[in-house]
């Protein structure tokens, strides 16, 4: 009597979790058709050929590409594309024709589609902004797009080092060492909570964009966490997820090796702009 009460009760509730879960997603499409009808849009596109001559690519619209399948959102769009990358151990995703995905900006929120007309299929990404945000943000945007996806052009020829400090006996030039960095962790395949995950990856990828805004507001572009627990706890195995999902190269500083505040300052000045500095107490 006792199972065959908890199986209705097992069932009942997933059943309540996919009708929630449906509902969520239902609501959602709703409420942005909503927000869609009180604001008025500009669409903006940029076809993968140039029309002035239909035979030479369209080099923003690489870029946009680029830019688009890094975004952590096309993972929520509602159809996707896996296709193998330039490595062939990789998988990656691509943005299927008429779905749409979201990208915020500065407080802006954006939507980009690709747009994919017949007979030969050429390819045009069409990008939905307020006309409100489009006065305020777009120049900007457009050079953050350009950015990140010549930096993903330059990141993908190397391969990341790791970095670590010699002591200042050790003197000669340069005080770092470096080593090819292979750690294979990545947020995916990390043991972490999933909206915990996500709030991660949405901080990094806001904190990417906003270089702009801190140089207006006069504020040094950096970022920092702070991690803390027992060993084996995944604090090593966080940092390099995240130097593999920003890119960077990372720094590992050793306090034991530094003898003074100015003599980690000097460190800290031979390190590059875009690079995690990992510090242990």
């Amino acid at each position: 009597m006792f199972l065959v009460i908890l199986s209705v009760v097992v069932g009942f509730t997933v059943r309540w979790l996919l009708f929630k879960t449906g509902l969520m997603h239902t609501i959602r499409k709703r409420f942005r058709r909503v927000v869609d009808w009180c604001h008025v849009y500009q669409f903006l596109k940029v076809p993968e050929f140039n029309e002035t001559n239909n035979m030479r690519r369209n080099n923003l619209h690489r870029k946009v590409s680029l830019y688009l399948h890094s975004l952590p959102s096309i993972e929520d769009a509602d159809f996707t594309n896996l296709i193998t990358g330039n490595d062939q151990t990789d998988i990656v995703l691509r943005l299927d024709p008429n779905q749409t995905i979201e990208d915020r900006f500065l407080g802006a929120t954006l939507y980009w589609f690709n747009q994919k007309t017949e007979p030969n299929r050429i390819s045009t990404f069409v990008l939905q902004i307020r006309k409100t945000d489009k006065r305020r943000i777009l120049r900007q945007y457009l050079r953050h797009i350009n950015t990140v996806a010549d930096e993903m052009e330059n990141q993908s020829k190397r391969n990341l080092r790791l970095f670590m400090n010699a002591s200042a006996v050790e003197d000669g030039g340069t005080r770092w060492r470096s080593v090819p960095f292979t750690h294979p962790a990545m947020f995916e395949t990390m043991a972490m909570e999933k909206d915990l995950k996500n709030k991660i990856k949405s901080d990094l990828e806001s904190f990417l964009k906003a270089k702009q805004y801190y140089r207006k507001i006069g504020r040094a572009w950096k970022r920092s966490y702070l991690l803390y627990g027992a060993g084996g706890t995944g604090k090593s195995s966080f940092v390099a997820a995240m130097a593999n999902f920003l890119r960077y190269d990372v720094y590992d500083v050793d306090l034991s090796k530094i003898r003074g505040d100015s003599d980690l300052m000097f460190l800290l000045t031979e390190t590059t702009a875009k690079s995690v500095i990992v510090v242990e107490d």
